[in-house]
């Protein structure tokens, strides 16, 4: 987990791969727009949650919020393997959970990617996700991501086909 939620920034550009998927990741909404995680915080990206019948303080398994119904399921969960992979490699550890509202602690947080131009510009600095899923892929994935934001920024109401 904390792999995952070191890499997030660069996640993105894999889970919310259309420019309006960041209309959605937005404060107070539940989909996580800090960088940071929590335990039953459903404003935190990243939750460790315990379903009815775990015993308390048991986890049975973490949820990430910012993962867009338009994002590759395959590619999305690539993403997050290498980032787990990475961190196990590099024994990192996770920081104290946030309980609060993340919103709240302004300044304290860094906020995730605003728009995917920010995701994406994130993912060309991840040597390590490019290591890990393949530059050949990270350079498609790119290309892809880039012609979303060009056609988006040229068809005002493109969002409406994902309606449709």
């Amino acid at each position: 987990m904390a792999g995952v939620l070191d890499h997030l920034p660069s996640i993105l550009a894999f889970t919310a791969p259309l420019p309006n998927s960041y209309d959605r990741i937005q404060p107070n909404t539940w989909s996580g727009a800090y960088q940071c995680w929590g335990k039953e915080n459903r404003e935190a990206p990243l939750r460790t949650a315990c379903p009815p019948g775990i015993p308390n303080g048991f986890v049975s398994n973490f949820e990430i919020k910012s993962f867009d119904g338009c994002a590759n399921p395959h590619l999305g969960l690539a993403a997050i393997i290498a980032a787990g992979i990475d961190g196990l490699r590099r024994h990192l550890h996770l920081p104290q959970p946030i309980d609060a509202n993340p919103a709240t602690l302004e300044g304290k947080l860094s906020r995730l990617p605003k728009s995917l131009s920010e995701s994406l510009e994130a993912l060309q600095k991840d040597n390590v996700l490019k290591e890990l899923i393949g530059e050949k892929l990270v350079v498609a994935i790119t290309g892809v991501r880039k012609a979303e934001i060009e056609y988006y920024s040229k068809n005002k109401e493109a969002y409406k086909q994902l309606i449709h």
